[in-house]
């Protein structure tokens, strides 16, 4: 975590000549957190992310001024639309003004702030995580949680307050002076301040404690197989979707991602002819067959959010496309299979919230294979860990179990 109050603690430098440069404001622009800093050498002040989220091994600064980027060289220049954007932002802030509603629920003087806003949906659930660490390690302090209406009901207990700003997730990424006005001014109450660093994928928690829904049991007869549903990243090899998208011709996209999925059903269907199959998650275009539950939705709220881990939990294995649509399913469900498009190999289990300490038995229930896979291949090994996983749990906890 990082101080934020008395001092401020960030330590920089300034791109043009090398000096130490004084840090003089925090800002709260809605995504991230920043520091106005200035060089007493030249005076020039700059905008600086402070090392949170995903700037915290990437940090980077902007000439006010200049409206003038620089960057830390790092292999992933993706991270560009992530920053490149934020002066535009900056310098065109939102006059409207952001509902946020306060909670408290213990008094504290000395807080950690966990700041969750973003404008990705997976982003701000990776951020949440991070809550489990502060509560479990930082007992002195009082957790303060930042988050957007659809994330509310996934504040784990123990926290000081919660803030929610109603701040739609399209939006999440601009600039609203009311928001930063705001928390501004509750600082005011505190004596000491530490802003956590969010790590954009922690990797100790118990989703439990967020979703207040049980993990899947492998114990029950009855169980779901369950499709993840998305429309904005289809079921279908990478250069046949770009085509659609070039084309516009999306449906078309969507009527062979609902043909594809039946099929692989089907083909289960033999195999677990007991087992109830489920589509979930967003987007209700096209349709399906009696026999397989359409549970999905237009758009999430804090009760079809419930809803949707009740079926992953009852999910014996779920598959889908890699993204953040994977995040919930793969924590709660028995196993998963994660569908990776040709350009997102560099992102490989990023999307896959592992809820299992052994590594031989995450390898067995967490598998990422090409989208362009065969349906048969994917059934066969759907099937296969389906089948096998109790026989391959006992083989590998045999010693333990002696």
């Amino acid at each position: 975590m990082i101080e934020i109050k008395p001092n401020i603690q960030h330590h920089s430098t300034c791109p043009y000549d090398g000096a130490t440069l004084k840090p003089i404001q925090v800002l709260w622009p809605g995504l991230g957190i920043y520091v106005k800093t200035k060089c007493d050498t030249c005076q020039t002040e700059f905008i600086e992310a402070l090392r949170v989220g995903h700037s915290v091994r990437r940090p980077y600064q902007i000439d006010i001024a200049k409206g003038k980027h620089f960057y830390q060289k790092t292999n992933d220049q993706w991270f560009t639309w992530y920053t490149d954007p934020f002066i535009e932002y900056l310098q065109n802030p939102q006059t409207e003004s952001v509902p946020i509603t306060k909670e408290v629920f213990k008094e504290c003087n000395r807080v950690i702030i966990l700041n969750c806003i973003d404008n990705v949906y997976g982003h701000c659930l990776l951020k949440l995580l991070n809550a489990q660490r502060h509560l479990d390690g930082n007992p002195d302090y009082g957790l303060i949680v930042i988050v957007q209406p659809f994330k509310r009901s996934m504040v784990p207990d123990g926290v000081a307050e919660i803030w929610t700003a109603d701040i739609p997730l399209r939006n999440g990424h601009y600039y609203y002076p009311n928001f930063n006005q705001f928390v501004t001014e509750e600082l005011k109450r505190f004596d000491e301040i530490h802003v956590s660093k969010a790590h954009s994928h922690p990797s100790q928690f118990d989703i439990t404690r967020f979703s207040r829904i049980p993990k899947h049991n492998f114990e029950e007869e009855n169980y779901k197989i369950t499709y993840i549903w998305r429309e904005d990243r289809l079921w279908c090899s990478t250069l046949f979707y770009r085509i659609l998208r070039k084309l516009k011709i999306m449906k078309l996209g969507l009527l062979l991602q609902n043909w594809k999925v039946k099929k692989l059903f089907i083909q289960l269907k033999y195999q677990f002819p007991t087992a109830k199959f489920v589509v979930a998650a967003q987007g209700k275009s096209t349709k399906f067959p009696g026999w397989i539950e359409d549970c999905r939705v237009e758009k999430y709220d804090s009760n079809t959010d419930k809803e949707m881990n009740e079926i992953y939990s009852q999910s014996r294995i779920v598959i889908g496309i890699h993204g953040s649509s994977i995040l919930k399913p793969s924590a709660h469900a028995g196993m998963t299979i994660s569908l990776m498009p040709q350009q997102r190999w560099h992102d490989v289990v990023s999307d896959v919230l592992y809820q299992e300490a052994d590594p031989r038995i995450a390898a067995f229930r967490y598998r990422y294979v090409p989208i362009e896979t065969s349906i048969n291949e994917i059934a066969n090994m759907a099937s296969s860990m389906i089948m096998k996983y109790s026989d391959f749990v006992s083989d590998m906890t045999a010693d333990i179990q002696s």
